[in-house]
């Protein structure tokens, strides 16, 4: 049976510069996503994280920290707390690309990567179990909040997925 573990991580966004950087010491928003990265695989030690939800306001943040060009769009949407489905709605896609003039971003690279190529790309290795960090969007998220999470496998019978808030504290 399929769960996930998550983790629910807080931030000041009126900290944050038009930029992306911290105005107090410029500190990239990025940077503050990969220590919420770190600290979930301290929490969960055999787990990285691979899924991050925020809100549209949060995401632009991140791609303004990672001085991505303006018509990139950072995130999947959500749609009532689901992924869009592509089966229930086949015309999705199409509404998808038409509303982001065709150009999407549905991740980043992990805290944990640490292999690239010439071009600045990740490179993937299947052993390692360290994979993108997937951006979905959920504007039901509070500004000044992201959600790391994974799915894991478990053997017990509960039905109900697995959240673990740690208390609200800055983070770096």
């Amino acid at each position: 049976m399929e769960r996930e573990l998550s983790e629910r991580y807080h931030f000041n966004p009126a900290d944050f510069g038009e930029d992306g950087r911290r105005v107090t010491d410029g500190l990239s928003f990025r940077r503050v996503v990969m220590g919420f990265e770190r600290d979930f695989h301290r929490v969960h030690s055999t787990e990285y994280a691979l899924n991050l939800y925020a809100n549209s306001q949060t995401m632009r943040l991140l791609a303004k920290s990672n001085n991505a060009e303006p018509f990139m769009i950072y995130g999947m949407d959500l749609n009532c707390g689901r992924n869009f489905d592509p089966v229930e709605d086949p015309r999705i896609n199409k509404s998808i690309d038409h509303f982001s003039q065709n150009v999407l971003v549905y991740g980043i690279d992990s805290a944990y990567m640490t292999d690239f190529d010439e071009f600045g790309n990740p490179i993937l290795n299947d052993d390692s179990e360290i994979y993108p960090l997937t951006l979905l969007v959920d504007n039901a998220m509070p500004d000044g909040e992201v959600r790391l999470s994974t799915p894991t496998t478990d053997d017990d019978d509960e039905l109900e997925p697995v959240t673990v808030d740690v208390p609200q504290k800055e983070y770096i």
